[in-house]
């Protein structure tokens, strides 16, 4: 896609009942296809203030946008929704390296010609990266307190299920449970591998937790300390 417009996945995390209003400012922007899952913030009650990831319900809402949509949406949430400020939810942006055809077209042909004339200070390409951990249920306060331990303020929880082929539990050494929570931490890129060292020494694949840890780079981001 290096001659093409590049498609991001737009991750936005706002208090329960509040994703509506966030589907409805991706529309308006022109952005066709959404999903919204439940979930619940981790962070300490200090953190509340400053991130607004407390231990509350949340919304999580994923969006696919082209390139040209994204600085435009966020400015319209930070503006719209408050989350220039504290507590107010957060969305970062994750560039895909590719999408199918039928969808990439859906994006990009709906696209407003006039948003890559937009710009914003948003754009954070190195700063942050999403730290991923799919990891048996019960297991998340764990998770948290080993990331902490190494600059993590916090991070939100989706409830999920685990699918795998017998060859791939073989290979791994684990037994897959159907019932695995998914947990999401937007942190800084140089605290990246030590806070993923941490959860897997924790909570990694050797541990009753049996953690599995990747990473993500992040393109954009605001609400973010």
């Amino acid at each position: 896609m290096s001659e093409q417009t590049a498609v991001h996945l737009m991750v936005t995390v706002v208090d329960r009942g509040r994703s509506e209003k966030v589907v409805s400012i991706c529309q308006e922007t022109g952005l066709p296809l959404h999903m919204v899952s439940l979930g619940h913030g981790t962070a300490r009650t200090e953190m509340l203030d400053l991130l607004g990831l407390g231990e509350t319900s949340k919304d999580v809402v994923f969006s696919f946008a082209p390139e040209g949509s994204v600085n435009p949406i966020l400015n319209q949430l930070a503006d719209r929704l408050k989350m220039r400020y504290p507590g107010k939810g957060i969305t970062f942006a994750i560039p895909l390296s590719s999408v199918s055809g039928r969808m990439y077209r859906a994006l990009t042909e709906t696209e407003n010609p006039d948003t890559e004339r937009m710009s914003t200070d948003m754009a954070c390409p190195g700063k942050y990266e999403l730290v991923v951990v799919l990891t048996n249920r019960g297991y998340t306060d764990l998770i948290m307190e080993a990331a902490r331990q190494v600059g993590a303020p916090g991070g939100t929880v989706l409830n999920t299920r685990g699918l795998s082929t017998q060859e791939m539990e073989q290979f791994l050494g684990i037994s897959i449970q159907a019932e695995k929570e998914l947990v999401f931490l937007v942190v800084p890129s140089e605290k990246r591998q030590d806070i993923m060292q941490a959860i897997s020494h924790e909570a990694g694949l050797k541990t009753p937790a049996k953690g599995i840890v990747l990473s993500l780079p992040v393109s954009h981001a605001i609400g973010l300390a």
